[in-house]
């Protein structure tokens, strides 16, 4: 019998080796990425979780794009170290790009082998997936797509402001940044205290003061 790590293991081979065959580069943390054009990457997390039932390998694949000089600049003004792929910029869940518009995990361990389970989910990451990033592989297409409400609102609220900057539109970077501190304007928990020190540093790179 295949242990959950034996399983881990093979699914993980499986995968890295099919999605390099689709031009994927196998990261760290079941993360791959591929080149885009200029500073985007494509990019794809396998989340996992294991232990359910039967002790099979639940894998939600998600799917999205990263814009580099975005990231970067972001944690310059959070005063942290940047990542070379980590986080992507926008991302999906790939069942919510699929037909049903649902989220769907691929079970590895059930009775269909490892390889099909495999071939199965990269086909869908280059059906679906693909496209997706596609769609969304400049930065002026990412920052429509946040403007139009997609991502996670608490991630787009710090990153909707700086994609504004970078296509030098101030006045929408200013405006998306108070929208997003309105928004927050009562909490004091932890993420919002981050949020207002971004804020603080994004106004000083704008050179603009808060008016209260």
């Amino acid at each position: 019998m295949v242990t959950s790590g034996g399983l881990v293991a093979e699914m993980s081979a499986a995968c890295r080796e099919r999605l390099a065959s689709a031009g994927f580069q196998a990261r760290a943390g079941g993360v791959f990425t591929r080149a885009v054009d200029g500073e985007v990457l494509g990019w794809l997390g396998l989340n996992r979780a294991v232990g359910g039932g039967g002790g099979l390998v639940e894998v939600n694949p998600v799917v999205g794009v990263r814009h580099q000089a975005l990231e970067a600049l972001i944690a310059e003004l959070l005063g942290a170290k940047p990542h070379r792929y980590v986080p992507a910029t926008l991302s999906s869940s790939l069942g919510y790009l699929m037909p049903a518009s649902r989220y769907r995990p691929w079970m590895f361990g059930a009775e269909a082998p490892v390889g099909v389970v495999a071939d199965e989910l990269v086909a869908a990451v280059v059906e679906y997936g693909m496209p997706y990033v596609q769609r969304h592989g400049s930065l002026t297409a990412i920052v429509e797509a946040m403007a139009r409400g997609e991502g996670v609102r608490e991630f787009v609220a710090v990153r909707l402001p700086v994609g504004y900057l970078l296509l030098g539109e101030a006045q929408r970077a200013l405006g998306a940044l108070e929208a997003s501190e309105s928004a927050i304007a009562h909490r004091q928990d932890l993420a919002a205290q981050r949020f207002r020190g971004f804020a603080a540093a994004f106004r000083r790179r704008l050179n603009v003061s808060r008016g209260d």
